[in-house]
């Protein structure tokens, strides 16, 4: 059973991600659980529920402690009522995947192997923001394993994304980084749908490229 955590901040397209993902996984047979963290008044099960997806909702409204509490008994019972080949793990946007993950193997659940941790970020939200990031940003950013900038339809040419993808460079020099649109799909979107699929058995790394090769706007992921 592969577990697939995706975080992100606010409004960075989770929802549609997971929304194109669970098709994605459904078409080739798979059985999939959504597990997410709801803290708005309408959340992401309002929306994938409709579809043959089982959701449980996790209220512990992000306290740190009685979040791994109530995932490790949501995780238990998907497992032994429902026995998914992919579990799909989206935390608010105020959590940590890495730290989520931490919990999950300390939990002895046998047979579960992770895909890469991938971490969203809005494109047009995130080119106003390229100044001096908070330590938030520096925590949720530098712990990716994929950093996918979304949502690139509402930036306006190459050298604003660009200038993105070197400020989050300097956050994290070890995540691929690859750039799309989830709610447009294409190329890129396919990619990063078939890199969620990997197992992270193996640490990505980057060799000596100079700057634009490290941004990812050259080619699709580094």
């Amino acid at each position: 059973m592969k577990c697939i955590l995706i975080g992100g901040f606010p409004e960075s397209g989770k929802t549609t991600l997971i929304r194109k993902l669970v098709e994605h996984l459904g078409k080739q047979g798979q059985k999939v659980a959504v597990m997410v963290n709801e803290i708005e008044e309408i959340g992401i099960n309002d929306t994938i529920s409709k579809g043959e997806v089982e959701t449980r909702e996790i209220t512990s409204d992000c306290v740190y402690f009685t979040l791994k509490i109530s995932m490790e008994h949501t995780l238990r019972s998907l497992i032994s009522s429902y026995s998914p080949d992919t579990i799909i793990i989206e935390p608010t946007g105020i959590a940590f995947p890495g730290q989520i993950k931490k919990n999950i193997e300390n939990m002895g659940i046998p047979g579960i192997t992770f895909a890469p941790i991938v971490n969203l970020v809005d494109a047009g939200q995130l080119s106003q923001e390229t100044g001096k990031p908070q330590n938030f940003m520096k925590n949720q950013v530098g712990e990716a394993e994929i950093l996918g900038i979304n949502k690139v339809e509402l930036i306006n040419n190459r050298e604003e994304l660009l200038e993105i993808c070197l400020f989050l460079r300097k956050l994290n020099p070890k995540a691929r980084m690859i750039h799309f649109s989830a709610r447009h799909g294409g190329e890129n979107f396919d990619k990063l749908l078939e890199l969620l699929e990997e197992n992270n058995r193996r640490k990505v790394t980057l060799g000596k490229k100079n700057s634009i090769q490290m941004s990812g706007v050259s080619v699709c992921s580094s």
